[in-house]
């Protein structure tokens, strides 16, 4: 293994074969890297146009992402559906009303309205802010039975206060939120309900203590500030109910997005996953889609309801639903969020616990040789001697080489830390600052300490007679504050970026020099464009006179002074300009498809295929199709809750898959997969207060035993929910009432 110190290091990552390749050796490669289809073509498509597609006899269309296709008759058997959270509906109470001044008043409206709410397709009447697709969702189940029947039993309106009806979408309200697609990890928490609730509610609390309540829970939830289960769901509850309590906005319902695929016999798609907030434009979605004539590669057509207004920049940019799924293809983050839960999966960062405790270690000791960027100058500077950190994470990285033909470097790894703080931060001047930028790195800010490269390491793929290397450099993150699960404090600062530092770099160069700017917000600030790098072709020319400026004089930025030499960054640019003259565009990355060409009707995209690709095809399949637990028997068994569970399972037969529900045991499997279960209960006291939370387990005969811990004399009632294999959608709740003495 080799071994190298220091952060001047060379992070290649090429595949080397020890054989001939496979077309000459007379048999097939056994590995794919990428995934499976070769060609994505995407197409803004009306609903009635999708419609006219799937019909099509020699190009049908696959997919139709962000509406429902709307046809003149009947749909063809063919085509199947999934559904995801689209938006809330919200009403909020004019705060001038008279009769906005009771608190009855206003719960009173709130309920009126959602039991009135409209009986639509794909509208549920739901007048709480936590929906079955939030992962949370098992916390709240008292309330959410609570509110349903105050609604229900709602009196007609009598002259209650006015109401301002509003549809929120769930990824607008992100975005707004500082989560978007770009450069950086999301929030851990994106798809908690507390989460968006805080962002959907807050605003509209009037009085100041309550909102500082609710901001002391919100902060608490996001540092991680408990002990157990039962105090992170009690953190939620107590937030939720601070943003609910005095009914001047509320949640009555939300409405579902249904989204259309083909299941035809020989053209249709065979497996795909879908996410339970974002339905099918989620990273795992393309990293699964597999049509049914080719074992691999294949040529996938997507139609999306939108067209793409958003500017293509991975650092403020692809934040409509057309830019997402581009994203999503071209891109590859460190960490992929799962589709069917609030959790996240490694893509190319894997998060390296402490051997003995499966921690991150903590009260670290930051290296002397640690870098930490600087506060609105971004220059990344040694941390010194005598620092502390809470806690620190180890990474292991997954480098490959760039669109352009470089290859990953430590420089690449650190830049975004150097870029969140230059134009996350206002400095003296403030010309180095963007508000998009700084709300999707406020995390990452408060709390790094400082990184570190310590080394790299080796791993060959051996398959029959071919060998594949790759390199994979090992980070450490030093961090000022942790969170309380080895998840949410890897996901704060990983040290991984899809593009290289030289294309962040001639981003900087663009909006230093006015020519366009990060985010749509600061250019319409500014009067100038929002930064494109593949469709402004006034923007590109200008870009491509920068490369050959930077080429002749070896440009680096200051932050990189010290970790890349003018040769270095020579070579780069010139790898660049190579690329834009190649290819038109400057949307490079090392993500699994490459911009092969876009208009205004279609952009396609191209599988990268070469073998510094770390990940091959099938890598995320488990995510599809996951199984569903649903819950046939709760019964008290002494000081014991015993659940019995039947588990619905996608089974592939032939080309199709049918869903089969069975008996939970614990030799059930979907398919090759081993099921894995959790079972989750909450305890509630007739105060309404959590009085317990925890896991059962699973017993021999196939049931979950929950066992009742001590508890005060009183009424309590006890809600179950079985996740297979982390499946939390719609999950099936039960209850059982008793008595504690």
């Amino acid at each position: 293994m080799a071994r190298v110190s220091g952060l001047g290091i060379a992070l290649c990552c090429v595949a080397v074969l020890t054989a001939a390749p496979a077309t000459e050796a007379g048999h097939e490669v056994s590995y794919y890297p990428s995934f499976y289809p070769q060609e994505i073509r995407i197409e803004p498509l009306d609903p009635q146009a999708a419609a006219r597609e799937f019909l099509s006899k020699t190009d049908p269309l696959h997919a139709y992402i962000g509406a429902a296709p709307r046809f003149a008759g009947e749909a063809p058997m063919h085509l199947k559906s999934v559904v995801s959270l689209r938006s809330y509906i919200t009403a909020s109470v004019d705060p001038k009303s008279a009769r906005a001044q009771s608190r009855d008043a206003r719960c009173g409206a709130l309920a009126h309205a959602a039991a009135g709410l409209a009986k639509e397709p794909d509208t549920v009447a739901h007048p709480y802010p936590v929906t079955p697709y939030h992962a949370d969702y098992l916390g709240h189940a008292d309330r959410l039975h609570g509110a349903a029947k105050q609604a229900s039993a709602s009196l007609p309106d009598a002259g209650g206060p006015a109401l301002a009806i509003h549809d929120v979408q769930v990824d607008e309200l992100l975005r707004k939120a500082g989560v978007g697609s770009n450069i950086w990890v999301s929030s851990p928490w994106a798809k908690e309900g507390w989460f968006q609730a805080y962002h959907l509610l807050r605003a509209a609390l009037s009085d100041k203590a309550q909102g500082e309540r609710a901001d002391a829970l919100y902060e608490r939830l996001t540092l991680g500030r408990f002990k157990d289960l039962a105090e992170r769901l009690g953190a939620g509850r107590e937030l939720v109910a601070a943003l609910t309590q005095s009914c001047e906005r509320g949640v009555i319902g939300y409405r579902l997005r249904r989204e259309t695929y083909s299941d035809e016999f020989s053209n249709g798609i065979e497996n795909i996953a879908s996410d339970s907030q974002f339905g099918l434009n989620s990273p795992i979605v393309v990293r699964t889609v597999k049509l049914k004539d080719f074992p691999w590669n294949g040529w996938l057509r997507l139609g999306i309801g939108t067209t793409a207004t958003a500017a293509w920049n991975p650092v403020a940019g692809f934040s409509d639903a057309a830019g997402r799924l581009v994203w999503a293809a071209i891109g590859d983050d460190a960490f992929l969020p799962v589709t069917y839960a609030s959790h996240w999966v490694q893509n190319r960062a894997e998060i390296l616990a402490d051997e003995e405790e499966r921690k991150p270690a903590q009260s670290a000791l930051v290296p002397a040789d640690a870098l930490m960027p600087q506060a609105g100058t971004g220059k990344l500077v040694a941390v010194g001697s005598g620092k502390g950190a809470a806690g620190k994470v180890s990474y292991r990285l997954a480098a490959s080489a760039f669109h352009d033909g470089t290859e990953m470097e430590a420089a690449d790894l650190v830049y975004p830390f150097a870029l969140a703080f230059r134009w996350g931060e206002k400095g003296a001047s403030g010309s180095t600052y963007d508000p998009d930028i700084a709300a999707s790195t406020k995390l990452l800010r408060e709390r790094l300490a400082g990184v570190r490269i310590v080394r790299v390491e080796e791993r060959a793929l051996q398959l029959a007679d071919l060998t594949f290397n790759y390199r994979m450099p090992i980070a450490e993150v030093y961090l000022n504050a942790l969170s309380s699960t080895e998840e949410e404090n890897g996901l704060t600062a990983p040290p991984w970026s899809s593009v290289p530092w030289h294309v962040l770099a001639l981003m900087e160069a663009a909006v230093e020099r006015k020519i366009a700017a990060f985010s749509q917000g600061e250019a319409a600030r500014q009067g100038v464009p929002w930064l494109d790098l593949a469709r402004d072709k006034g923007q590109l020319a200008k870009m491509a006179a920068l490369i050959e400026e930077f080429a002749r004089s070896g440009h680096r930025p200051a932050a990189l002074e010290s970790l890349v030499s003018a040769d270095a960054a020579r070579a780069r640019w010139q790898a660049l300009g190579k690329f834009f003259g190649e290819s038109g565009h400057l949307l490079v990355t090392n993500g699994p498809y490459r911009l092969a060409s876009h208009a205004p009707g279609v952009y396609v995209f191209n599988v990268v295929r070469e073998f510094t690709y770390p990940i091959g095809i099938g890598t995320f399949d488990p995510f599809a199709y996951p199984p569903r637990a649903i819950i046939t028997a709760l019964e008290r068994a002494g000081d014991r809750v015993l659940i019995a569970v039947d588990a619905e399972i996608a089974v592939k037969q032939q080309r199709d898959r049918r869903i089969y529900r069975k008996p939970l045991t614990r030799e059930t499997m979907r398919e090759v997969y081993p099921i894995r279960p959790v079972a989750t209960y909450v305890m509630v006291g007739s105060d309404g207060k959590l009085a317990a939370a925890g896991h059962a387990t699973w017993e021999a005969d196939g049931r979950f035993a929950a066992a009742v811990p001590a508890l005060s004399p009183g009424s309590y009632e006890l809600f179950t929910g079985v996740f297979l294999d982390g499946n939390t959608i719609d999950p099936s709740v039960s209850s059982i009432s008793f008595e504690s003495k």
